[in-house]
């Protein structure tokens, strides 16, 4: 078939797998994520919530609630999980809002299923689909379980939609020996990802808990000496420290300076962050986790940050210069 009639054919499919998705594939509607369409994220800890009390009339706030701003409370943990069934909550280490219209949310779970159907390093779909961890590591040549701490779909919302749609039609199992990879080349996306663990050994690349991850080329596609300014000690094991990586996002093409993220552990000297912190690229706080928060008005200053949803629309070049500038003054001090 001539490329440019298979490129039709393509499209119209994609186009035809859109039309009859225009409602959850298979979980339940998420009235509440039209909340979390710009910025969603959960907290490491539950919390009671002296703030406005949630439309459902609970105040307690889960670790794995998903969030938004101004007190918002997108997906309980029970709404996410409402695939399965599952009625106790899990958690919330990491999430992907795909699309709201359609209650496609991906995210991860900080516990295992109690009936044994995922564990908490698998990438969920809403829509039912589990991908085992072993999966997204599978080129990396890792055989057990790292974890899953950040998740970020890369490629157009259309391939990635068509793509969850036939995700929800296969078991845990289809996706091992190598098939997540041949699906992601099929529909032109990429998964990028952190994990809880570190693999140093066993791995045909060194991974470790603060760096992100590709599942498609099994690389490292930012290291987190990159990730934060060049005065903080990150980096093994050239500059001393790992800080993890707790959450990330960017935009869908994976622009490098919109991203934002948060880290597992705190640094006190300058420039000073939490883990509950919302970071910029190399550039120090973006939102300070107290002002996050506020909203809320809880008790306890410090919930931390496990997940992370920004919706950031692609940059132009006059748009990403002035942070390219400070960048290389940081770095090399303005010197060639």
């Amino acid at each position: 078939m001539p490329r440019r009639y298979a490129t039709f054919v393509t499209a119209v499919v994609l186009t035809l797998l859109l039309l009859t998705t225009a409602t959850p594939v298979n979980g339940q509607k998420l009235l509440n994520l039209s909340a979390c369409k710009d910025f969603a994220y959960s907290t490491e800890e539950d919390f009671l919530t002296q703030g406005p009390t949630p439309a459902d009339g609970n105040p307690l706030i889960s670790d794995g609630d998903l969030l938004g701003r101004s007190h918002a409370v997108c997906a309980r943990n029970r709404d996410l999980l409402a695939s399965w069934d599952v009625s106790d909550d899990l958690g919330l280490d990491a999430a992907d809002i795909l699309d709201v219209d359609r209650s496609l949310v991906a995210f991860s779970t900080e516990l295992d299923d109690p009936q044994g159907r995922f564990r908490a390093g698998d990438l969920l779909i809403t829509s039912g689909a589990i991908i085992p961890n072993a999966a997204l590591l599978s080129r990396f040549q890792v055989d057990h379980d790292l974890g899953l701490d950040a998740v970020h779909f890369i490629g157009s919302e259309e391939r990635i939609i068509a793509f969850v749609v036939d995700a929800a039609k296969r078991d845990r199992a289809f996706w091992l020996g190598g098939r997540l990879i041949e699906f992601l080349q099929r529909y032109e996306i990429d998964i990028w990802f952190s994990t809880e663990g570190t693999e140093r050994r066993a791995s045909a690349t060194e991974i470790l808990d603060g760096d992100l991850l590709s599942v498609r080329t099994g690389t490292v596609v930012i290291r987190q000496d990159a990730l934060l300014p060049a005065t903080v000690p990150a980096g093994i094991p050239k500059r001393g420290v790992d800080f993890g990586l707790d959450a990330v996002t960017t935009t869908r093409r994976g622009d490098r300076f919109p991203l934002r993220f948060s880290t597992e552990i705190l640094y006190r000297k300058e420039p000073a962050f939490n883990d509950g912190d919302i970071l910029r690229y190399g550039d120090g706080i973006a939102i300070r986790h107290t002002d996050l928060v506020a909203p809320f008005e809880p008790r306890a200053r410090f919930l931390g940050v496990d997940a992370l949803y920004i919706h950031v629309q692609p940059l132009g070049f006059k748009s990403f210069l002035p942070w390219v500038l400070k960048l290389f003054n940081d770095r090399t001090g303005g010197k060639l």
